[in-house]
């Protein structure tokens, strides 16, 4: 919207909808004008762009690029080598989705998606058993980082977005979101941890102060112990997201 705003013209339009995915319309002077996707104002132009139509006419089109991140082809990159599969849903035209596809090193792209359609991708995959992760911050992206199994928005993205998801990522840089999944898998891997020596340990420790074979001052002493290895292994986590 900022690109598109110009601060010495003034119009007043009555009217205003947003078509959530398709763009925006307004009545200005009788006539009814549409910003957005070109079969949304009227165009059956194949072409990359934002339209502006009137009257189910199409009277301009404006291209519009939007770069990568500096470290995005080297985050999709990390997330391959985590044994992550990459994809890309996008609103935007196939060609367009192509070509950011092609930059970002990623096979699996589908383009032209409404909200809805989106949340369907989603979903067909979860219904196969695999469990998603989805990154955005638009509008549209709202519905399916609310159907993601985990969904992490940007600070400077849409504010349904952000509400939307379970983690908002401060900042420009994307890294975080493969930082993220290795501090997971290193947090479940010490919660394993954790879980097996308390079972090990309580499993043998009980029985034997039960039955008499280890005096109250050296059981006490192993307890305090094993709770005292439980606390500095998880600690370990500290270091890891320092690094």
């Amino acid at each position: 919207a900022r690109a598109f705003a110009v601060a010495e013209i003034e119009i007043e339009a009555s009217d205003q909808r947003v078509a959530v995915g398709n763009g925006v319309s307004g009545t200005i002077d009788g006539r009814e004008w549409r910003l957005g996707r070109a079969d949304f104002v009227g165009s059956d132009a194949a072409a990359t762009g934002v339209y502006l139509g009137v009257d189910g006419h199409a009277v301009a089109r404006f291209d519009i690029s939007d770069p990568l991140r500096d470290d995005s082809a080297k985050t999709v990159k990390k997330l391959g080598m985590l044994g992550l599969s990459t994809g890309l849903v996008s609103g935007d035209s196939a060609e367009a989705v192509r070509k950011t596809a092609s930059e970002l090193g990623i096979d699996n792209f589908h383009a032209g998606c409404s909200p809805e359609q989106k949340l369907d991708i989603i979903r067909s995959y979860q219904e196969s058993g695999d469990a998603v992760v989805m990154v955005g911050d638009g509008i549209n992206d709202a519905p399916v980082l609310a159907g993601a199994d985990a969904s992490i928005a940007l600070a400077h993205g849409a504010e349904l977005a952000q509400t939307s998801a379970d983690v908002l990522l401060v900042g420009e840089a994307l890294s975080p979101v493969a930082t993220a999944v290795e501090i997971s898998r290193a947090t479940l891997r010490i919660v394993r941890q954790n879980l097996a020596w308390a079972i090990g340990y309580n499993s043998l420790a009980l029985p034997l102060a039960a039955l008499g074979y280890v005096p109250p001052w050296a059981a006490a002493i192993g307890m305090s112990a094993s709770s005292l290895i439980v606390v500095l292994n998880a600690l370990r986590i500290n270091r890891f997201g320092a690094s």
